[in-house]
């Protein structure tokens, strides 16, 4: 598939040693510390000993999150290229061809939630906060949007569209989802090696739109449809 490139001008991430730095520590504090979840370790004679901090719940994991992966990185990223958000990826974009992609996208996001569904490790997991799921699904998918919204704002906006012009789009488009699959480290298998390609692709639509919206809808799309259908 061939798509025109209508990414923004690449900016200038200044340090990017330092925005690689504050990376790191969000991505230990949200594994260790703004789970939904527990994760844990265990051995004969020991038993089983949890390694992270007790989960939060709704809707404290998502704004945690949200501050976490979104605000952060958003704020250094700012500070070290004084770029405009669409220069991060954060505007409209080709706005077009954003809307097909979406005609298309989101029935076959649907399908691959409902495939997920399937998996019983998915299951197992899902939804991250099954009670609010169930009262209000609504305002679960609401959180989700914030959430899954601040995971693009970091990974193919921060990432990718911050690092692109010191380091070109296919070394930024490999290092987000080099780290995005690191962090799903502590999912289901399923879902982690489905990271890998999926984090190439939406990266590399995300640069061929100029915006990371579209996929992030997608990305949402997969998700709820998943804890939904995990639910019915």
């Amino acid at each position: 598939m061939s798509l025109p490139n209508s990414s923004p001008p690449a900016v200038t991430m200044r340090r990017p040693e330092i925005l690689l730095s504050v990376v790191t520590v969000v991505l230990l504090a949200f594994y260790y510390v703004g789970r939904a979840d527990t994760i844990g370790v265990f051995s004969q004679g020991r038993g089983w000993i949890a390694m992270t901090a007790p989960p939060l719940g709704a809707p404290a994991h998502y704004v945690f999150s949200f501050v976490l992966l979104g605000a952060i990185p958003l704020v250094v990223a700012w500070r070290l290229t004084g770029a405009r958000a669409s220069g991060l990826g954060l505007g409209l974009g080709d706005w077009r061809r954003g809307l097909l992609l979406l005609a298309i996208g989101v029935p076959l996001a649907a399908l691959a939630g409902w495939l997920a569904s399937r998996e019983p490790a998915m299951r197992a997991v899902y939804p991250l906060s099954e009670d609010l799921a169930r009262d209000s699904f609504p305002a679960y998918a609401g959180l989700q949007l914030l959430y899954i919204g601040a995971w693009e704002v970091l990974f193919r906006g921060v990432l990718l569209f911050g690092l692109r012009g010191i380091w070109g789009e296919h070394p930024s488009n490999a290092l987000q989802t080099s780290l995005s699959v690191v962090a799903h480290f502590g999912r289901a298998a399923y879902e982690t090696f489905s990271a890998l390609p999926a984090g190439f692709v939406f990266g590399w639509l995300g640069l061929r739109l100029g915006s990371i919206w579209y996929v992030a809808v997608i990305h949402w799309v997969v998700g709820v449809s998943m804890d939904w259908f995990i639910l019915h």
